[in-house]
């Protein structure tokens, strides 16, 4: 619907090879404008000249397809000039950084789209597929996309729900009015194809993700295939036009089944777009050889027998620049060739890509592609840590390859080992499931730290370290002042030395309460040692206990208002924490106590979002205790988030609400996403009467707290949470709610005191409380 990348660049700014830099776009020939561009770039009337001397060779060489990005795009260029403009931007744009760098791209906004609506076809005869989609066009889709039979095999039917005789899955999406009646046009048209069942559609943001699931589970299964086998891009990105896809799709079905290889077709059905990832171990000699046989032999069908681009998206790079003669013809490459010399002359930028005799298969980096990591650079999008440094060392990619490296040392990678801030991001996003962040927790477990062991000795010993904390909370007036905090800060610091170089307690930073009096004194009749029976148990952790957030209080009384009381077994903490710090042999010791102590239970409720996901872990940290490990699958089913048991499972007694409405958003806490739950809060949220609902920007950032990061380093913590400020800030939220004690108190710390900031239990239960309106 909004066209290619190339139709949607307005302008560019680009560095030249002389070190100039260069607005790159329309440019009406003979203007004043033109005139000026050409005194400082005289390059512009070589090729200018070069263009118009050829026009008519590389107009004939239009190729059948709706979008290439292969090779540079002289077409574009000759087109503009027969109209009198020079659009400097098409020949910039799809040059893989080969003519210059570019530095910046101005793009045009568009209004995004009010409402979308997803619909799902199954059809039986893949030969239909060409005729379909050309019926389904006629609607102007914003989205069409097909999965092929071999696809949804190795996704596995059952467990996506797909048909066993569908040949070919469709996805269709409209953003444009009028969606119902489109919809309807659809089914009409569809009437005469032979589908395997009724046309699934969906408006609703989670019935849509469902129907999408299939296609996004694409990458996270290939790669978990297994016997060493990867998905491999040589032949990733061909293109025909779209009558000629079901061929297409025949034709690639039949060739990877003459070598034995599984492989994936899945796409851009309404461009002809067709993304081929073949599975291989290309480690084998056999398999290496079998990769370049069918490049050679697929791209040289896509170029003679179905008239197609071998690169509709991705560009050429290396894997597809040794085509490029064969796909344009000796003439045109040798235009492209004479653009890269005009352009680059001295071989600067991007050597080898696109342009070059290079074979593909030369310097492959075979302990690379046998590695997990795809290196996509997903999981740097998400790294708070990456997004503050911009230092491909500083994140969660650059980590991974630094750990992995066949001549890692602690010593020389220390500083990679530290500096992650353990929010599974990387783990949430990864499409091959690589958690960058588990691997750092090991390098951290074969150095622990001996300081914080000290600590969570401590804690173990918990009638001690109860005693210390309520000390510590009731003369937290006298020791929490601007008088006495620069002394804490000066005195304390040679000591969190032992934590981090950069670790120290701010005096600036606000401080949660420590309270006065643990969770458990105040709930003792509802404690296991009481006697307290009853099928429903509360891990309260240890936030809800020792601090004064009102967290443990308010699951108590939804709980309550709703006719369950809650027992509050036996526990420890649950060891996200502990493991953070390399601590892993008192993490499973806490780990075991808590699996005996929680197992008797029916349900087991958190309202602390690393709890939650540290409890779920307890069956990935048993392996080989086989005991446990059983145990911890069993226990596993009966955790909930309090937001996912109240949303879920319970039949909740609607509170009377806020009298006054209030608006308020949600932080999303990382380890309650990397823990698989999303919605359920905001929908708790969503349904108190009084409540109005924003949606902030960067919801699911992370805000930079992170446990006890805040303390190991304040600094790179606050330059985390700035995005997270801005958007509660943007959203004119009056309550910030968070599942999260540990976002709480960097929430709180960085938040100014208009906002208020409360765990999204505590709003609820705040509802039940006609003293709190």
């Amino acid at each position: 619907k909004y066209g290619a990348v190339k139709d949607n660049i307005l302008e560019l700014e680009v560095i030249l090879f002389n070190t100039k830099k260069i607005t790159a776009k329309e440019y009406i020939l003979d203007s004043q404008e033109y005139n000026n561009l050409i005194k400082e770039h005289s390059w512009v009337i070589e090729l200018v000249d070069l263009i118009k001397s050829n026009k008519e060779i590389i107009l004939k060489k239009r190729i059948g397809v709706t979008k290439n990005s292969s090779g540079y795009n002289l077409i574009a260029l000759a087109e503009g000039i027969n109209n009198n403009i020079l659009d400097l931007a098409k020949l910039f744009i799809g040059s893989e950084g080969t003519l210059g760098l570019i530095t910046e791209a101005k793009l045009p906004l568009y209004d995004k789209p009010k409402k979308t609506a997803t619909m799902l076809l199954y059809f039986k005869d893949i030969q239909e597929i060409g005729e379909g989609v050309k019926d389904i066009l006629k609607t102007k889709p914003s989205a069409l996309e097909i999965m092929d039979n071999n696809t949804l095999n190795l996704l596995g039917r059952n467990k996506f729900n797909i048909p066993f005789d569908a040949k070919v899955m469709l996805l269709v999406e409209f953003d444009q009015d009028p969606i119902e009646d489109k919809i309807l046009e659809v089914k009409q048209l569809t009437k005469k194809y032979k589908l395997c069942e009724e046309i699934a559609v969906a408006f609703e943001k989670e019935a849509q993700d469902n129907l999408w699931k299939a296609r996004k589970a694409i990458y996270p299964t290939l790669y978990k295939y297994g016997d060493k086998k990867k998905p491999i891009n040589f032949c990733d990105d061909v293109v025909v036009s779209a009558e000629y896809l079901p061929a297409l799709i025949k034709y690639l079905d039949e060739i990877f089944k003459s070598y034995n290889v599984p492989v994936a077709i899945y796409g851009h059905i309404g461009d002809g777009n067709a993304h081929i990832n073949p599975l291989l171990n290309i480690s084998d000699p056999e398999e290496f050889k079998k990769m370049v046989d069918l490049s050679h032999q697929i791209h040289h069908e896509v170029i003679t027998k179905f008239n197609g681009s071998i690169c509709g998206e991705h560009g050429d790079g290396r894997v597809r620049a040794e085509f490029l003669e064969d796909m344009y013809g000796s003439e045109i490459y040798s235009l492209f060739k004479q653009v890269k010399n005009l352009l680059d002359p001295n071989k600067i930028f991007n050597p080898d890509i696109k342009i070059t005799t290079k074979k593909f298969t030369e310097h492959i980096d075979f302990e690379r592609l046998e590695k997990q990591c795809a290196t996509c650079g997903k999981c740097n999008s998400v790294c708070p840590v990456y997004d503050v440094t911009q230092d491909e060392s500083n994140s969660a990619r650059g980590w991974f390859h630094i750990l992995t490296d066949k001549d890692y040392s602690y010593e020389n990678s220390k500083r990679a080992v530290n500096a992650c801030v353990n929010c599974k991001n990387c783990a949430t996003i990864c499409p091959a499931g690589v958690d960058v962040s588990e691997l750092i927790l090991e390098k951290r477990f074969e150095h622990p730290n001996k300081f914080t062991e000290l600590i969570f000795r401590f804690q173990q010993n918990e009638k001690a370290f109860s005693i210390a904390t309520t000390f510590m909370g009731a003369t937290q007036p006298l020791w929490d002042n601007q008088l006495i905090r620069p002394i804490i800060e000066k005195l304390t610091k040679p000591i969190l030395k032992a934590i981090a170089p950069t670790a120290r307690l701010p005096k600036e930073m606000i401080l949660p309460k420590i309270s006065s009096t643990t969770l458990r004194e105040k709930y003792a009749h509802l404690t296991e040692e009481s006697g307290k029976k009853g099928n429903v148990a509360y891990f309260h952790g240890c936030a809800a206990n020792y601090l004064e957030n009102g967290i443990g209080e308010s699951v108590i009384n939804v709980l309550s208002r709703n006719g369950i009381e809650p027992v509050l077994p036996k526990q420890r903490c649950s060891g996200t924490p502990i493991l953070t710090y390399g601590n892993k042999d008192i993490a499973m010791e806490n780990a075991r106590l808590n699996i005996d102590s929680l197992s008797k239970y029916d349900k087991v409720i958190t309202s602390c979002a690393s709890c939650n996901l540290m409890l779920k872990e307890y069956v990935k940290y048993t392996e080989g205790d086989n005991e446990y490990h059983k145990k911890a699958e069993i226990l596993h089913d009966k955790i909930s988030d309090i937001s996912e048991f109240v949303f879920k499972e319970l039949d909740i007694k609607p509170p009377k609400g806020y009298q006054q409405s209030k608006k308020v958003t949600y932080h999303s806490s990382c380890h309650l996403r990397a823990a698989g739950i999303t919605k359920e809060p905001k929908e708790v949220i969503k349904n108190i009467p009084g409540v109005e609902f924003v949606e902030m920007r960067d919801s699911e950032r992370c805000a930079g707290g992170a446990g006890s990061f805040i303390i190991k380093n304040y600094d790179q913590s606050k330059e985390i949470f700035w995005r997270k400020k801005r958007g509660v800030e943007e959203s004119k939220a009056e309550i910030v709610t968070t599942s999260c004690p540990a976002c709480e108190i960097q929430l709180r710390d960085g938040l100014s005191k208009d906002i208020e900031v409360k765990h999204v239990i505590k709003l609820l239960s705040d509802a039940y409380d006609e003293d709190k309106f």
